[in-house]
């Protein structure tokens, strides 16, 4: 039996669900392990979006806020917090940054209790979750665009295995000739269109028992259907194969328009923290006034052992745009 919600934990959702009047959703879903979670999310609240929620595990409560900074850029950030019944805590913070070619990307995360205490599911996500019951972390990445087609890449990670990926990317666009139409002149040079964006990957990774050059290429069709696949090669270090792949597709309007389908796969032996195989499809799709979506996970932690979950939910609009928009 979950415990009793005491009052001054539910002032958060009750305050985020009164003011109705913007583009916040009410946010319900139930997961295999047992989980059941309601909140709100994107609620216009102190110049920013709140989001809130309870469940049978926990509490969980953001802040997220951007800043244009003409003529210079932009900045982001976003404050996490959550309260696990079974006892401890978990804290977060992102912040993200450009300067005209310059992007920046930072988190930092604390916790006392498990991802999985308060979401089952999240040891199999497509990017990797650190699993340890509790920890600290930093996430420092840079970008800079030397010009439109290539991009400079730095990822720095401290934590249970910190570790330092270098690497550059290429970016084409993919174009056909269109064939002459009836009336056009002869000696015009032929029109074209873009048929896709062609990105192509290439690096290396060293760190705590990790060491590997990186590949990777990715497809985007001008619809929004984006394909991808990302590999990694290097001795065995710390009796963990130094090899990975990782794949993924994303598919827009898939199930009909507004729908949205992601399908993952990653296998990456050299995880200490993180699950090493993890697989994944999730959907979500316009349904009467919201959106229903669902959500398949599993794969195998680092002792060999098996799991899987799966979550359905349900987002309500709680209103119209909010106003300027």
């Amino acid at each position: 039996m979950s415990p009793r919600l005491p009052p001054a934990l539910l002032a958060p959702l009750v305050l985020a669900c009164a003011p109705a009047a913007h583009a916040a959703s009410l946010d319900f879903s139930v997961a295999y392990p047992l989980s059941a979670r309601a909140g709100v999310s994107d609620l216009r609240l102190l110049g920013g979006t709140v989001g809130a929620g309870l469940s049978n595990r926990g509490a969980d409560l953001s802040y997220a806020r951007g800043l244009a900074l003409p003529p210079l850029g932009a900045a982001s950030a976003e404050l996490r917090a959550a309260l696990a019944w079974s006892g401890g805590v978990r804290l977060g913070a992102t912040a993200t940054g450009t300067a005209g070619p310059v992007a920046l990307n930072l988190g930092l995360a604390g916790w006392t209790a498990a991802a999985t205490t308060l979401d089952p599911l999240a040891a199999w996500t497509l990017a990797p979750t650190d699993l340890r019951d509790r920890g600290l972390s930093a996430d420092l990445g840079a970008r800079y665009r030397l010009n439109r087609a290539l991009v400079v890449t730095a990822d720095g990670q401290l934590g249970a295995q910190p570790q330092l990926a270098l690497g550059v990317e290429n970016r084409r666009d993919l174009t056909r000739t269109l064939p002459p139409a009836e009336g056009d002149d002869p000696a015009a040079p032929p029109e074209t269109e873009t048929t896709g964006t062609l990105t192509l990957r290439g690096g290396v990774r060293a760190g705590t028992e990790v060491l590997g050059l990186t590949a990777g290429v990715a497809y985007a069709t001008p619809a929004g259907t984006v394909l991808a696949l990302d590999a990694q090669a290097g001795p065995a270090r710390g009796g963990r194969a130094g090899l990975g792949l990782v794949a993924s597709v994303t598919a827009p309007d898939l199930l009909g328009e507004g729908s949205r389908v992601q399908a993952y796969a990653a296998y990456e032996p050299w995880r200490i923290s993180a699950a090493p195989l993890r697989v994944g499809a999730q959907a979500s799709l316009p349904l009467g006034p919201g959106t229903a979506t669902l959500d398949l996970r599993g794969g195998q932690d680092a002792g060999g052992v098996a799991g899987f979950g799966v979550r359905v939910g349900y987002q309500w609009p709680l209103g119209g745009g909010s106003e300027g928009e």
